[in-house]
């Protein structure tokens, strides 16, 4: 086998050897569960996809030459035969073994990579252990056998295929590249005095193929939220053993698609957010009874959309944040904002988020070093979205990340502020309006829109601080409003002219040191001039 092949067969390898992984923690997470059920005999179903899991993997690395891979399956398939055939939940002792021994073989699979394909000295003393007997249930009567019905494809049922990521990504770039030059080329044919009709009509044919292949290349980027989802039921498990805690662990929108890019990058703020939860929210046991809650711990993880936004929540019925302790900790950094009577969840959320600032008595392998929740917090920024606290004492946390439903390409309402062009989502902006004034209550700018009073931004005063804001132009003619919705709250934002509504390319921005939050990225605009992307819900 080549070089070249190989490499191309051992990623095929890794991939879905992870999927069958994750398909196997599922499985033993359903026998646990199980095994304090009114029917533990009837756990023969997990029993044989976790066991399914493993042979399939054994075949797969013996097929490569993964021999760590290969006898670890083969160690766990030894371990499993016995409970398999009696088709019940195994005793707890047998359980813990497939859990320690998957977590090795997901080492194993892991280390693929790096060349490494002989055992390490913890996989060879699992692999030496000898497979302890079945649970206490009487022995199950092989089942009789039968001659499966011959399986016809069925012409109307979905088909897949792997693909490289990379190839998704350079298309959706050309894609991009592709609505820019589609938007210069019908532009310039407006402004031509005697367009050709042949040409415009070409013109605008192609406009509608290019608008149909975007939406085609953003569908097949799309996959379902339980791809990363998935990975946490594990996870949660283990901390919570090590915890020494009851919890309850659900999950809720794992069928809602997601563009890749996004799936990639919220593995690891979810991941943070419930380490978090587990081990500084939610209370052990005796703690719990003693408050008169449940003894288990609820935790939840929940995606949605909310119109452009993808909403992702990790909340727990926990002690919630102790404002005193975040205050003491926060003044004691120096942290001007600690020095307010009443810390709101707005303003305890900056404190939270503090690099260095933790509330914990000791340091500890999950928590303790202030890390966590900037890591979520700086990773949300990055992306484009906004980071939300929300804790009540005694009943729980929510931290709520609001993500752009696409890192890739959006419709935009193009505005002018101070001579310079930007972009605003039009998913947020509800209506436009031309400015006829505004009225100034307790210290804040309002208008009037139909008896509703909205609070009044002007972006020119927003950006004028900013590092990254061009030079304020002077403004003739009259100004206008774009009315915003940002999770509920409408807040109007005075620009000085409206500029036209078209697809933007988003393009990456690198946070400069010093610079507000008031940008979420940049883009290149028809005529080659850059924009940048207002964040709404940073500005509003």
């Amino acid at each position: 086998m080549s070089v070249l092949n190989a490499a191309k067969y051992a990623a095929l390898f890794l991939s879905e050897a992870r999927e069958h992984l994750a398909a196997i923690d599922e499985a033993l997470l359903a026998l646990e569960q199980g095994a304090s059920a009114p029917r533990p005999d009837a756990m023969g179903a997990p029993l044989a996809t976790a066991f399914r899991g493993v042979h399939t993997i054994k075949g797969m690395a013996g097929a490569m030459g993964y021999q760590a891979v290969e006898q670890l399956a083969h160690a766990l398939e030894t371990h499993a035969e016995p409970m398999r055939r009696a088709g019940h939940a195994p005793g707890a002792e047998a359980l813990q073994r497939l859990f320690d021994g998957t977590e090795l073989l997901r080492a194993a699979i892991d280390a693929v990579p790096s060349g490494q394909v002989e055992p390490t000295a913890a996989m060879r003393a699992f692999l030496q252990g000898s497979a302890p007997a079945p649970g206490p249930a009487v022995e199950a009567p092989a089942p009789e056998p039968v001659t499966p019905d011959p399986v016809t494809p069925d012409p109307g049922a979905p088909r897949t295929i792997r693909l490289d990521a990379r190839r998704l990504d350079t298309l959706l770039d050309l894609v991009g590249e592709l609505v820019i030059t589609r938007d210069r080329l019908l532009r310039a044919l407006e402004a031509s005095e005697h367009p050709d009709r042949a040409v415009v009509r070409a013109a605008h044919d192609a406009a509608r193929l290019v608008a149909t292949l975007q939406d085609e290349v953003l569908q097949a980027r799309m996959l379902p939220a339980a791809q990363v989802f998935d990975r946490f039921p594990r996870l949660v498990r283990d901390i919570a053993r090590e915890l020494g805690k009851e919890v309850h662990f659900t999950m809720a929108g794992r069928d809602l698609e997601i563009d890749r890019s996004l799936l990639d990058a919220i593995g690891e703020p979810i991941m943070h957010l419930l380490r978090n939860a587990l081990d500084h929210g939610l209370e052990d046991a005796a703690t719990r009874q003693a408050a008169g809650k449940p003894a288990a711990g609820v935790l939840t993880l929940r995606a949605a959309r909310d119109r452009a936004a993808l909403v992702i929540q990790v909340r727990d019925d926990g002690r919630g944040i102790d404002r005193d302790a975040v205050r003491q900790r926060a003044l004691e950094h120096g942290l001007s904002g600690a020095a307010s009577a009443t810390l709101t969840d707005d303003a305890l959320l900056p404190l939270v988020a503090h690099p260095g600032l933790s509330t914990a008595r000791a340091v500890t392998a999950l928590s303790g070093r202030g890390v966590g929740v900037d890591v979520v917090n700086t990773r949300v920024r990055a992306l484009g979205g906004r980071l939300e606290l929300a804790t009540t004492a005694g009943e729980g946390t929510m931290f709520t990340m609001r993500l752009p439903l696409t890192l890739a390409i959006m419709r935009a309402l193009l505005v002018q502020v101070g001579g310079a062009t930007y972009a605003i989502p039009a998913a947020h902006v509800r209506e436009v309006l031309e400015f006829t004034g505004a009225s100034r209550g307790t210290g804040a700018l309002t208008i009037t829109v139909r008896d509703e009073t909205i609070p009044l931004v002007a972006l020119q005063q927003r950006f004028d601080d900013d590092p990254l804001a061009p030079a304020a132009a002077p403004v003739d003619g009259a100004r206008h409003v774009a009315i915003v919705d940002v999770a509920g709250r409408r807040t109007a934002l005075l620009v000085d002219a409206l500029l036209a509504q078209q697809d933007i390319v988003v393009k990456p921005l690198e946070t400069v040191r010093g610079a507000r939050p008031w940008f979420s990225g940049a883009t290149i605009l028809g005529d080659g001039s850059p924009a940048l992307i207002v964040d709404v819900s940073s500005v509003a």
